[in-house]
């Protein structure tokens, strides 16, 4: 009697055990991406070639939310949340609003330059970096990011944020018409950049079909969790493909070039002697080619232009109304001083 009251008291247990796991099935995995990076560097396409959009990109005026769903391990579709950050450097203060709110939501961050630009590549991504670095730790405060480095002793060297990081170099068919030796520091520094902060890194163009398939397979990576592209390309002659931790400082120097000493300061002289750098206004307003998105038929809705349409003209009678009152009652206080 007693054996048979502990194999019921084991079957609950399990039954106990399996609603659980149960539970935790119907709950999706959710992920957030945050895109951030060069004013026209492609973040929106990046984004539409994700979620496999045919639509074309409309400029992005300063905060763009999105979402996938996939179907994960989970009884539910796990989801994607992007949010993207437009205007360049000009909305860097809303990083912190996005970070607080998508704190609990497994964050990564992916940063995309424009390697067509490489005179404001290096000043857009060190404001960046360092914007997210401050923004991140007073949110992340006391938590590291666990990367699994192939070379243990680089670890002293690298101050990774503390969540992923992708830098994503836009625009590659435009690189490929560099100089080798230019495309070589370029390559050079932005491995380096990317060694130290614990970033993946690869380039990209959205004309081709490998590269944009590639892409996709790492933003799902980070947005669904799906396994990273195996591959691995540090060749300045081909796009790169350098996945977080694979990398290593010793292959990365040039002491013909660089000098032995490493440090972020060498590799940005570096950069800039070879590119020269624009300084770059981080509260420069954004004139969208001087387009007011009023205007713009590519914003263009019915439905709020009509409601726009009638707030103005009952504002245009307001003013009309307010001005015939302050002219009766100038006229009214002349006839009284008479």
């Amino acid at each position: 009697m007693a054996m048979l009251f502990s194999r019921n008291a084991e079957t609950i247990l399990e039954l106990a055990f399996s609603s659980k796991n149960l539970f935790s099935d119907l709950i999706p995995v959710e992920r957030t991406l945050l895109v951030i990076g060069n004013k026209n560097a492609g973040k929106t396409t990046l984004i539409h070639k994700f979620f496999d959009k045919s639509e074309q990109p409309k400029p992005t005026l300063a905060l763009e939310y999105s979402f996938a769903r996939r179907s994960g391990k989970s009884l539910t579709k796990d989801v994607c949340h992007v949010w993207e950050l437009g205007g360049g450097l000009v909305f860097k203060d809303l990083l912190s609003v996005i970070i607080e709110k998508t704190r609990s939501r497994r964050l990564s961050v992916v940063l995309v330059l424009d390697l067509s630009k490489p005179d404001v590549l290096w000043n857009t991504m060190e404001i960046l970096l360092e914007e997210l670095k401050t923004r991140l730790g007073n949110v992340f405060d006391g938590h590291d990011q666990q990367i699994d480095v192939k070379h243990i002793e680089d670890r002293k060297l690298m101050s990774p944020l503390p969540v992923p990081l992708v830098i994503v170099g836009s625009k590659y068919d435009v690189y490929q018409n560099f100089e080798p030796a230019k495309k070589r520091v370029l390559c050079q520094c932005l491995r380096y950049v990317a060694q130290t902060f614990g970033a993946s890194l690869f380039f990209y163009a959205m004309n081709d079909a490998a590269l944009v398939k590639r892409s996709k397979e790492i933003m799902s990576h980070y947005g669904f969790g799906t396994p990273f592209p195996k591959t691995y390309v540090h060749d300045s002659s081909k796009p790169l493909l350098v996945p977080v931790g694979f990398d290593c400082f010793d292959k990365i120097d040039d002491t013909n070039e660089i000098g032995c000493i490493r440090s972020m300061h060498k590799y940005k002289n570096a950069f800039a002697s070879n590119f020269k750098q624009v300084a770059v206004e981080s509260g420069q307003q954004s004139t969208l080619n001087d387009v007011d998105p009023l205007n713009d038929p590519n914003y263009a809705d019915p439905l709020i232009d009509e409601c726009l349409k009638k707030k103005q003209e009952e504002f245009k009678l307001f003013v009309d109304n307010y001005e015939k009152f302050l002219n009766s009652e100038k006229s009214n206080k002349n006839i009284n001083n008479s």
